[in-house]
């Protein structure tokens, strides 16, 4: 059996997790899999259960310290040299970087790259938006395919050069539509309306932009709650922003963050920056209706705003505005989030996704 490692930065759960445990899930049966990551976090209970390898790498930080990042990046070429992987595929931006050159180091045959949206389409200024290019214009030749699951990264890739050694390839997220969806009975009535955000606490998240938006919106009379569900450094700012306002609820990191997902009445991502968002989908899934920033795929997965609806990104006013609107039209907010569903179900199946990246493997 051939085999495979998986390489992450982090371990708490977010999209590019989900990405590799629906990997792991579908592919254990064909490939011997061990997944590295660094930190602590839900995905290693969750590979446990699949029956899946970890394999924890001390050094593997989010944010950028050389020490430790050299540290890592030894660490994981002594680990694909003894391993012999005859696949390395690595998920992350930092995991991304030192996953692929000791990939390469280690004489690894069939390197691939998941870009889960690119960083240097995060506000920052050009000097090192310039740097993070070049980085990812340097690995993209450590590589033998970059996947990316937001299209627009596709062209990016090749209007900066991005050459690996065989194909940049665009396949999207895939959900399990057949799996049954449970309802739940929501929480809001005819005078209140629920609107939520699944997502840890960091500035690419742009709580602070929802929470401004929701702030004024109370402040202008309208009855609503609003749950954010998720840990990160950005946490406690957050809180504090929201101090005065009682309808907002912070629940933390939850386990059963799909079962609360189900009870609201609009899902509100205030993202900066995303390359394709599984939450979107889990939302879609759940025929909930949508707010959302245009970044990444999301425009895609909401038909240009045909599904749901889209606001620029760092604009509170226009998600103010925006939620205004739901709670005004709810019944054409719901007669959206159907036509989300039904776009969705053809175009973002599990079973695409992990026959295009068969393919990419083989």
């Amino acid at each position: 059996m051939k085999k495979i490692a998986y390489v992450i930065t982090q371990s708490e759960m977010g999209g590019a997790q989900k990405n590799i445990l629906l990997l792991c899930d579908n592919f254990k049966s064909e490939y011997d899999i061990t997944v590295y990551s660094g930190g602590e976090g839900d995905m290693l209970d969750k590979l446990h259960a699949l029956g899946i390898k970890h394999v924890k790498v001390e050094d593997m930080v989010r944010e950028i310290s050389p020490l430790k990042d050299y540290k890592a990046y030894r660490f994981l070429t002594k680990e694909f040299k003894k391993n012999k992987y005859d696949i390395v595929h690595c998920h992350s931006s930092k995991a991304g970087v030192l996953g692929r050159e000791a990939a390469k180091k280690a004489g690894i045959n069939n390197i691939v790259f998941t870009a889960h949206g690119f960083v240097f389409n995060e506000p920052m200024n050009a000097i090192k938006k310039s740097i993070y290019k070049f980085i990812e214009k340097h690995e993209a030749k450590n590589t033998h395919t970059i996947i990316c699951v937001d299209p627009k990264d596709v062209m990016l890739s090749k209007k900066y050069n991005m050459k690996p050694n065989k194909n940049i390839v665009y396949i999207p997220n895939g959900i399990d539509f057949k799996e049954h969806s449970i309802e739940y009975e929501k929480s809001s009535t005819m005078d209140s309306i629920t609107f939520g955000l699944v997502a840890n606490f960091y500035a690419t998240k742009g709580h602070k932009y929802l929470i401004q938006a929701f702030n004024d919106l109370i402040y202008e009379g309208y009855k609503a709650q609003l749950i954010l569900i998720g840990d990160g450094e950005l946490k406690d700012s957050m809180e504090k922003l929201a101090e005065n306002n009682k309808n907002i609820e912070f629940l933390g990191y939850r386990q059963d963050a799909e079962k609360i997902l189900k009870t609201l009445d609009c899902f509100v991502m205030s993202s900066v920056k995303e390359g394709f968002p599984y939450v979107i989908l889990e939302a879609i899934k759940n025929k909930i209706p949508i707010i959302a920033t245009k970044v990444g795929a999301v425009p895609e997965l909401l038909g240009n705003g045909e599904f749901g609806l889209l606001v620029d990104k760092e604009d509170s006013t226009k998600l103010k505005e925006s939620m205004i609107y739901i709670i005004n039209n709810r019944e054409e907010a719901k007669h959206k989030a159907d036509l989300a569903y039904e776009n969705c179900i053809k175009k973002y199946s599990i079973e695409s996704c992990i026959d295009n990246t068969r393919e990419v493997y083989r």
